[in-house]
């Protein structure tokens, strides 16, 4: 966290309670194990080594208690974004067990999903929860490699995006009203005024169509991040600077530091 004002990490939690800090619940996709992670012990994940580009490391997979207590040794870290995968339901147990982890740093931490009945558990539990939602699952690009075959939207729908809901089953009105109308829609599955975590390309991609998604959601109330820039591309940064005009609150990305140098505003995360 050395440096970092904002640090995000994937959080999901093991079949006794212990939660990993892991993307994929396949352990053979990011370490040197194999199985489900959901249906793991702590003792049978502790000692598997982290895979980067394939590769296995000599980094040992990380628990949240080990982030949380770097969150504590470096108080120039303003927020430490713990996203939960929904591979496994938040039992009462595992709820109660995260929020007494959190408790000691609770100001400084925020939780996000692309689950909306996650994000409302939390918000029912404890009002005072810095949350976020990405609605990656009901709204998306087309498909690619980098998204897991398993995960909805499944259809390609009639606006030439991925999403399961009837409104895109065939053309019904512009792609402007399209946007306007599945934004409405995703806006009250979860609770108001949390922040929101969209694909930059789709925040991009209905602004083209003349539909402001940022401004939509600050007129509720949230805030924005647009996620994940990459700097190597030329056409990424490009897209950086036009969410940014559009006021964007936050950008995601790998390389803070090198995306900091091309932007002129503090919207790196």
């Amino acid at each position: 966290m050395a440096g970092a004002a904002v640090v995000e990490i994937d959080v999901l939690p093991l079949a006794d309670g212990s939660f990993v800090l892991l993307h994929e619940q396949n352990l053979d996709e990011e370490t040197d194990g194999t199985g489900k992670a959901p249906h793991m012990r702590r003792d049978q994940v502790q000692d598997l080594h982290y895979r980067v580009n394939g590769q296995v490391t000599e980094e040992k997979v990380g628990f949240l208690e080990s982030a949380l207590e770097l969150l504590a040794a470096y108080p120039h870290t303003k927020r430490l974004q713990l996203d939960f995968k929904p591979y496994t339901p938040l039992t009462p147990t595992n709820l109660k067990r995260l929020l007494e982890m959190i408790a000691p740093v609770k100001t400084r931490v925020q939780i996000t999903s692309v689950a909306d009945w996650v994000v409302r558990l939390l918000a029912r539990t404890d009002l005072s929860l810095a949350l976020g939602f990405d609605p990656l699952l009901y709204l998306d690009l087309t498909r690619d490699e980098a998204r897991p075959a398993a995960a909805p939207p499944f259809r390609i729908g009639a606006y030439g995006l991925l999403d399961d809901h009837p409104l895109s089953a065939y053309r019904w009105g512009t792609l402007s009203e399209y946007f306007a109308a599945r934004a409405e829609t995703l806006l009250y599955q979860v609770p108001q005024g949390i922040d929101w975590f969209i694909r930059a390309e789709v925040l991009q991609k209905a602004l083209e169509a003349g539909f402001d998604w940022i401004d939509f959601l600050h007129q509720a109330g949230s805030k924005v991040d647009g996620w994940t820039i990459d700097v190597r591309q030329t056409d990424q940064v490009e897209l950086a600077q036009t969410l940014i005009a559009h006021g964007v609150d936050a950008l995601t990305t790998d390389t803070p530091s090198q995306l900091a140098k091309l932007l002129p505003v503090e919207t790196i995360v």
